[in-house]
């Protein structure tokens, strides 16, 4: 039976031929205990997931997922199907999964304790054993504190992720920023943003773009520290954050995130470009050298992808209105200008159900219609939270051939779906991944994580 439905005819619905009707759940047998935040397509159609392991002190893990949705038992040391990391006397969390062009894979994320806190960047080898050539034994630590060349120095505690709305007193965060995304370049530099404390002060700190060599060792070339401090051209610094990068065909860096002023329309969210040695592209936007979209509201931009034909910018994130959240969508042509065949030029406000939700990811597909996929509800966990993919025509408008509404929603009964990560498989069916929180005393708890599979 469900080799006889064919992707083209159901775009939208789950895939059958993936796990329980679509659906895979952790825990399984195989796993217990972690939770997946980030997946990356591999050859012959499987996924690598990587999942965080609560505890003292939290660690990480990853499993390879066969095209049928089984755990590949061979991945790993011992036939355990899993390899883990973790760092004696830090906790550490997930942010991204990053493919390297020999066949092996990035992970980074953040690590912390009492006194030390940084991101971090591991570099592993297809058959997942760390590749030592990569940092120290396959490991790169990026402190927060400004670290001498040659030396270091402590600094106090840090949230990479922080941001200033207030968790719900009716439960935790459904959709905090799980970090700023990161890119391998052509050559295979590694360019990240990340925090970094003024003068070794943690209550003062700034948003950088780091870029590194393949060997993980820091690149000189790049503004000649190897980070660039971001500052917007024009717009007071209050602060800026960065939550995500992306690499032009020239080498150029793009970064986006959010700035907050005190002013009228006081809060926005920006991309602006660098060029290959760091510095501030005034060329981009005509000379503005940064683009901007302001509003009273609260406003983020939660994730950046280029379209490959013509390098076409588009940006996703969630905008509050009328006490909801709205899907936040605009694009841009490579240089800076507001593409005037999506929406008029004008940013797409999307408010797909009377919840509302927000945008964490999305991905441009060859024809030129975007993915994006998101979190229903008001950002905290509580009823009516759940998963919501959908697919956008290259003008804006809803894709009705998309589920027959241009939409699908994953709800599960007796659990609340967040969205972690999307992607595509290199068919095109596109597989979304969160977590799966319980009820109970108190707040709501992760009880475990999902993974299902669409055909496009």
């Amino acid at each position: 039976m469900a080799g006889s439905i064919h992707p083209a005819e159901n775009p939208g619905t789950l895939d059958p031929t993936f796990a329980d009707g679509g659906v895979l759940t952790l825990p399984t047998p195989e796993f217990t205990g972690y939770f997946t935040q980030a997946i990356l397509p591999l050859a012959e159609n499987k996924l690598l997931i990587a999942m965080l392991l609560p505890g003292e002190p939290a660690a990480i893990g990853l499993a390879k997922v066969d095209e049928d949705g089984l755990i590949d038992m061979g991945f790993g040391e011992a036939g355990t199907g899993l390899v883990e990391f973790s760092i004696e006397g830090l906790d550490l969390d997930l942010y991204q999964l990053c493919a390297l062009s020999e066949g092996g894979w990035l992970v980074i994320g953040q690590f912390s304790s009492i006194d030390h806190s940084g991101a971090y960047v591991l570099r592993y080898l297809p058959d997942g054993r760390l590749d030592s050539s990569f940092g120290q034994d396959g490991v790169r630590l990026l402190p927060y504190h400004n670290e001498p060349k040659g030396g270091s120095q402590k600094g106090g505690a840090a949230t990479f992720s922080q941001r200033d709305r207030e968790p719900s007193a009716q439960g935790p965060r459904s959709s905090g920023n799980k970090g700023a995304s990161a890119v391998v370049q052509l050559d295979g530099k590694i360019v990240l943003p990340s925090a970094r404390y003024v003068d070794g002060d943690p209550s003062q700190w700034q948003w950088v773009v780091i870029r590194l060599n393949p060997d993980g060792s820091t690149d000189d070339t790049f503004n000649g520290s190897g980070f660039v401090v971001i500052e917007l051209p024009g717009v007071a610094r209050n602060p800026t954050s960065v939550r995500g990068v992306a690499v032009q065909d020239d080498g150029k860096v793009l970064v986006c995130g959010e700035y907050f002023q005190d002013a009228p329309a006081s809060r926005g969210v920006y991309v602006m470009r660098l060029d290959v040695t760091g510095s501030l592209d005034m060329s981009f936007n005509g000379g503005v050298g940064v683009v901007t979209v302001a509003d009273t509201n609260f406003v983020y931009a939660n994730a950046m992808a280029l379209r490959e034909n013509d390098g076409a910018i588009v940006i996703a994130g969630e905008i509050w209105r009328d006490q909801h959240r709205h899907g936040l969508m605009f694009v841009l042509s490579r240089d800076g200008f507001f593409d005037f065949s999506f929406n008029g030029g004008q940013p797409l406000f999307s408010r797909l159900v009377p919840q509302g939700q927000d945008w964490r990811r999305c991905i441009w597909q060859a024809d030129g219609s975007i993915l994006v996929a998101g979190t229903v509800g008001r950002g905290v966990v509580e009823e009516k939270v759940f998963a919501l993919t959908a697919r956008f025509n290259s003008d804006g408008s809803l894709d009705s051939t998309f589920n027959g509404s241009g939409f699908v929603l994953f709800d599960e009964d007796g659990q609340y779906e967040t969205v972690e990560d999307m992607v595509l498989m290199s068919d095109g069916r596109i597989v979304v991944c969160g977590l799966a929180w319980l009820t109970g005393p108190g707040w709501p708890h992760v009880g475990g994580s999902w993974i299902v599979r669409y055909l496009v």
